[in-house]
């Protein structure tokens, strides 16, 4: 009997996978860690939102509503879209990965931005595609670089705006421009996970623009701004036709009863949201002076988290992450992104970024 072998069976496209390691938490979710690497909302979801949970989980042994219809609803509502170009998943990472499933095909090409999310890749080699990777401009996304790489066997660009991990834009008039430039045959993903934290005129997430770019498909999620990451929620928004398309192929039941539930009423609360937001703008503009400030460099953010750059000749990166969680803060070291002299931290609440700084300037001052 031959001998089994894991390389005889599995797809090659996978061996240059490496799996995906989040932030880092605390062992049992320690109550005592101040988490800041996950990009997560500091605030609880307001009480008011589970009222109703138990009516929901009362019939868990019923399926959902396999085509979110509520959900959709309440999205088209707030967001004033067209249900039937809405697409509902387990988080946005499921309408990503359903993205490559739909219009990736085996020896094509997926383009993803240098120091951008490292899903893309991911899902892109597991769909048998071959990753090209443009190359950034001072950590931004580059859209020239991106054209430049397109040919015949594209398939797909993967663009997340504002970018993560770096914190970086593409305003609407580059972006208009940049998507005019983009072949009708080509699939261009925005990927909007942090839109919501955006202000500026001038940025637009991209939903503006479906109608006028056929190619286009907008993603976003609910893990961020609207604090539901643990229930795994996210949607996407394109013409009906690519809708449908993806929708021949998503999981059945791929979103469950209280995700679509609790999702429906976030939507409604404009006073949580507004509150996100300001907190947000407040540590948005102060965190970046203060720790430029400290010696550090911190480019602006539009995210709710910003890239930090260490000086290695200056300082220790390795001793500023020890500190750090020795006095139980936990933030991204962004190595597994090739950024070896910096790390990430999202912003927490107030009391969390008072200690933050705190941590971060007597390390600082040790090393000096």
């Amino acid at each position: 009997m031959a001998k089994f072998k894991i390389e005889n069976i599995v797809k090659p496209s996978i061996k240059g996978i490496a799996k995906y390691i989040p932030g880092e938490s605390p062992e049992k979710n320690n109550s005592k860690f101040i988490k800041l690497s996950s990009n997560e909302s500091p605030f609880e979801v307001p009480t008011k939102v589970f009222t109703s949970i138990n009516k929901i989980l009362k019939y868990t042994n019923l399926y959902p509503d396999g085509d979110c219809l509520l959900l959709k609803r309440s999205i088209s509502e707030k967001f004033k879209l067209k249900s039937n170009q809405i697409i509902c998943g387990n988080g946005s990472d499921d309408i990503l990965s359903i993205i490559c499933q739909t219009f990736a095909r085996e020896g094509s090409e997926v383009i993803c931005s240098e120091y951008g999310f490292i899903y893309y890749p991911i899902i892109a080699k597991a769909a048998g595609c071959k990753v090209v990777t443009a190359k950034t401009n001072q950590l931004s996304i580059n859209c020239k670089n991106i054209l430049n790489k397109i040919n015949k066997r594209t398939k797909i660009i993967f663009i997340a705006n504002p970018n993560n991990p770096t914190g970086s834009i593409i305003f609407k008039k580059e972006l208009k421009k940049f998507l005019d430039e983009i072949p009708p045959n080509v699939i261009i993903v925005l990927d909007g996970a942090y839109s919501e934290f955006i202000t500026d005129k001038n940025y637009s997430d991209g939903i503006d623009l479906v109608k006028r770019y056929k190619n286009l498909i907008i993603t976003r999620t609910f893990s961020k701004i609207f604090g539901l990451a643990g229930l795994r929620l996210g949607w996407g928004y394109s013409n009906k036709e690519i809708i449908s398309l993806m929708e021949r192929i998503r999981g059945p039941f791929n979103v469950n009863n209280v995700a679509q539930h609790i999702g429906s009423l976030i939507l409604k609360d404009n006073v949580f949201l507004k509150r996100s937001i300001d907190h947000n703008e407040k540590w948005q503009k102060y965190l970046p002076k203060k720790l430029n400030e400290f010696g550090l460099k911190v480019k602006t953010s539009y995210t709710n988290f910003v890239l930090i750059e260490v000086d290695q000749e200056k300082y220790s990166k390795e001793k500023i992450l020890n500190d750090l969680k020795k006095n139980k803060i936990i933030v991204r070291d962004m190595k597994s992104y090739n950024l070896w002299n910096f790390f990430r931290v999202s912003i927490g609440k107030d009391s969390h970024m008072k200690k933050f700084l705190k941590v971060i300037k007597s390390s600082l001052d040790n090393q000096s």
